[in-house]
């Protein structure tokens, strides 16, 4: 361990069953655990490694305990150091994992009318940095979905999306369900990480070859959020049959046509990448959004080996693009 030595370590696992409740837990968390730093990084990953540490030791000592207690605040704080990581996934697990903490351990009245959606780990989905401990990295996040939504704005012909209305709108429809909450954290892990992986590409421009899993991965993760709004907002075919997949989605439910003006249904297959992105052909439609969104759950899923586009990193920012775009319709045509 780092910041903790076996004296302190074996104090805090001898004190641990004396907190009661789950006040008392936040105490001995806020106690026994080396926090982060507020206006910069510093030593996350030691920081990271003895919060997993002291949390896996109480886990073997008193598993029943463990499993009761509530370990919002721990995980708050693993989230927030994975994003000083830049482990993005692992980040968005454990903000999750705060905010399922706090709906189990629900202690309205004491956290207000709100109850755990006043909590910290909700208010971090929501991108609301005002009195978090995390306010840094909620800025840095909100700073890169502004970017996605100014860009979306000015060739979408929607209503304009902003993060401190339309935008946490969104996220609140979506926070109340858990399984719902998980496409948040996607959505915002794809974001993220498009900016690590532009920049690997760049790095390696001029290379000759070079693995392109990373990019097909991260570009189908995309499609599978695509996929996850379309089921939740429209999950049964004409025929009443539950939307199983995007196809039956797309070329079977005819009110999805209807709420996108769309003449037919997007193109979902395509023969390799090359194709894909010849296909966007300058377009910023919806309909174009679309079809290169479903092409790209549908290739990519299938086979992780394919034609490398990806020496010219624009090739990539392309599709990014379009799979955010496709993203941003949806929202912005069903917050309508």
């Amino acid at each position: 361990m780092y910041f903790f030595h076996d004296g302190l370590l074996n104090y805090a696992l001898e004190v641990f069953p004396n907190y009661h409740d789950a006040g008392q837990d936040d105490s001995f968390f806020e106690l026994f655990v080396p926090g982060n730093t507020r206006h910069f990084a510093e030593r996350p990953f030691e920081r990271f490694s003895d919060y997993e540490e002291l949390l896996q030791r109480l886990l073997e000592r008193y598993p029943g305990k463990y499993q009761e207690a509530h370990k919002g605040t721990p995980f708050y704080y693993m989230s927030w150091l994975a994003f000083d990581l830049r482990n993005y996934e692992k980040a968005l697990f454990y903000i999750d994992a705060a905010i399922s903490e706090d709906v189990r351990n629900n202690r309205n009245p004491p956290d207000g009318p709100l109850g755990w959606k006043a909590q910290p780990g909700a208010r971090f989905l929501l991108l609301d940095p005002a009195h978090q401990a995390a306010g840094r990295t909620i800025v840095a996040v909100k700073d890169h979905l502004q970017s996605e939504l100014t860009r979306f704005n000015g060739i979408s012909n929607q209503k304009a999306l902003d993060i401190e209305t339309s935008w946490r709108a969104f996220v609140a429809d979506l926070l109340v369900d858990a399984d719902q909450r998980t496409v948040i954290s996607a959505l915002y892990v794809f974001l993220l990480e498009f900016h690590d992986r532009l920049r690997e590409l760049r790095f390696r421009e001029g290379s000759l070859g070079g693995s392109n899993q990373p990019f097909t991965v991260h570009l189908f993760t995309g499609g599978l959020i695509f996929e996850s709004l379309l089921k939740r907002y429209y999950p049964t075919s004409d025929s009443g049959q539950p939307n199983r997949t995007l196809g039956g989605i797309l070329k079977h439910t005819q009110q999805f046509l209807r709420d996108f003006s769309l003449a037919q249904p997007p193109e979902i297959f395509a023969e390799s990448l090359d194709e894909i992105h010849a296909a966007i052909q300058g377009g910023v439609s919806i309909e174009t959004a679309f079809s290169i969104t479903a092409m790209l759950r549908n290739t990519t899923g299938h086979n992780l080996v394919w034609d490398n586009i990806f020496s010219a990193p624009a090739k990539y920012v392309d599709l990014f693009q379009q799979v955010m775009n496709a993203l941003l319709f949806i929202i912005a045509r069903k917050l309508r």
